[in-house]
């Protein structure tokens, strides 16, 4: 039988004990979690900061997405323009003379093969998507078989086959990387830079041997030399252009990851436990409960009897 001096104190340590233990429970739910509260009446007081930082965060995330998947499909232009651009300044470098030059790979051979290549670096793809078809994103947007034989210098050649070689369509790609901010990005395959230089293939592809004895032939040659020296300068206006855009997307990665380091950072505050400090509190509290469970004991043998002796 218990002492009655002793009931309240009794009563009390059990409560002690009761609230002690559930808080036991509870620093080895967030150790085992690694979170304060597994749902959001542990930490009401900052339950809706939480919810808006989460939000932040997952906003964050998809915009770093979106820059990563634009950044990605420009560097894969930027790589084909570049490829091009040697392309044109080793073709129209040769040119001049090439074209009159009947031994070894014509002039015709070589133009063929370079519009090949051409043809190759617009038809490039980021995975499954054509980088060159404006929207339609689906089908290559160079078929050179449509383009005209013979060709010309004159009439420009990026419709549809046939006479022309362009499949894609004249969407310009968008991206929002921020609020409130839509970049318009990238190049099609009609551009004016890639249909010259087309052009100018088809047209040297297909025509005869050139006569350096005759007017037209060389009036021809010099206006190829002329074209293709723009299209270099536009090309390289081009790439200026890709290069300008991901530096743009990378200032904006960059601050996108600063916002999302911030959010997870007050996420973890408010969310997540230091298990460091859960397990030294945990100890302390394994101490006390224990230290506790002997006092009860030696509290529950006390008697009256025992008390008068």
């Amino acid at each position: 039988m218990t002492r009655v001096g002793t009931l309240a104190e009794n009563n009390q340590i059990l409560q002690y004990l009761q609230q002690s233990k559930s808080t036991a429970d509870s620093l080895q739910l967030q150790i085992t979690t690694g979170l304060k509260s597994t749902n959001f009446s542990g930490i009401a007081p900052q339950s809706a900061q939480l919810v808006n930082l989460s939000d932040q965060q997952a906003k964050q995330q998809g915009y770093i997405d979106t820059i990563n998947t634009v950044s990605t499909r420009l560097q894969v232009m930027g790589l084909s323009i570049g490829s091009i651009e040697t392309l044109a300044t080793q073709f129209v470098g040769n040119l001049p003379t090439d074209a009159y030059n009947t031994q070894g790979e014509t002039i015709q051979e070589q133009a063929k093969q370079v519009l090949g290549q051409v043809a190759g670096y617009l038809n490039t793809q980021d995975g499954a998507n054509y980088v060159f078809s404006g929207n339609n994103t689906s089908s290559p947007p160079v078929d050179t078989d449509g383009l005209p034989n013979p060709g010309s210098l004159t009439a420009a050649s990026d419709g549809a086959p046939p006479n022309g070689y362009y499949e894609g369509d004249d969407g310009i790609a968008q991206a929002t990387v921020d609020n409130n901010v839509t970049l318009s990005y990238g190049v099609n395959a009609n551009n004016p830079a890639f249909e010259q230089f087309i052009r100018v293939l088809n047209f040297l592809a297909n025509a005869p041997a050139f006569d350096q004895s005759n007017a037209t032939d060389v009036a021809n040659v010099n206006r190829a030399t002329q074209m293709l020296n723009s299209v270099v300068t536009q090309l390289q206006t081009l790439q200026g252009t890709n290069a300008l855009q991901q530096g743009q997307l990378s200032n904006q990665l960059d601050n996108h990851k600063s916002a999302l380091a911030l959010a997870q950072g007050s996420i973890a505050d408010i969310a997540k436990v230091d298990p460091a400090t859960a397990i030294t509190q945990l100890d302390t509290l394994q101490t006390q409960l224990q230290a506790s469970y002997q006092i009860i004991g030696i509290l529950q043998q006390l008697s009256l009897v025992n008390y008068m002796k």
